[in-house]
């Protein structure tokens, strides 16, 4: 758990980790019902673990909810020798999928803060059109209440105590 601030608002975040095992994704499938948020990881020194994201998106695709937010982020930036995956790649892979993308080094720290502040703004706007949305719906609703209240008003109905509106 750790708690973030994001324009002035005070996220807490939850944070579940998998390290990319296979012997996680049992469990995985589950976690991924109620994410609001999700980052695909991979090694930039491993072009094994590059591979594997496309396995991971897919199962994010199958188990997540519509509208689940996703960063790509190649970790290791720090290792620039032993590098096996080019940024290119990683920025054209996160173009196909419609996701950011951000080269990390959770060993120098680089582009921690900037990636996890990244995915919480992305959810907390997709909060707010889910909420624009449900409070223009309120408002429709309201107005047609009062526009069906006002049809059944008998005339002159404000300057009577007695009037019964239903």
């Amino acid at each position: 758990m750790k708690t973030i601030e994001v324009d002035g608002i005070k996220v807490r975040i939850q944070i579940w980790d998998t390290a990319g095992q296979e012997r996680y994704q049992t469990i995985t499938k589950q976690y991924y019902r109620r994410a609001q948020g999700i980052f695909l990881v991979y090694d930039i020194s491993s072009e094994r673990s590059y591979q594997h994201i496309m396995k991971w998106a897919s199962d994010v695709d199958e188990y997540a909810p519509d509208g689940v937010q996703k960063i790509l982020i190649g970790n290791k930036a720090d290792e620039e020798q032993k590098r096996q995956v080019g940024r290119e790649q990683g920025l054209q892979l996160a173009k196909e999928y419609g996701m950011d993308f951000y080269e990390t080094s959770a060993c120098t720290n680089f582009n921690i803060k900037e990636s996890f502040t990244r995915l919480t703004e992305l959810v907390l706007q997709a909060h707010r059109k889910e909420l624009d949305g449900l409070r223009s719906y309120a408002v429709d609703e309201l107005n047609l209440a009062e526009l069906e209240e006002e049809e059944c008003k008998p005339e002159g109905a404000e300057n009577s105590l007695k009037a019964c509106w239903c």
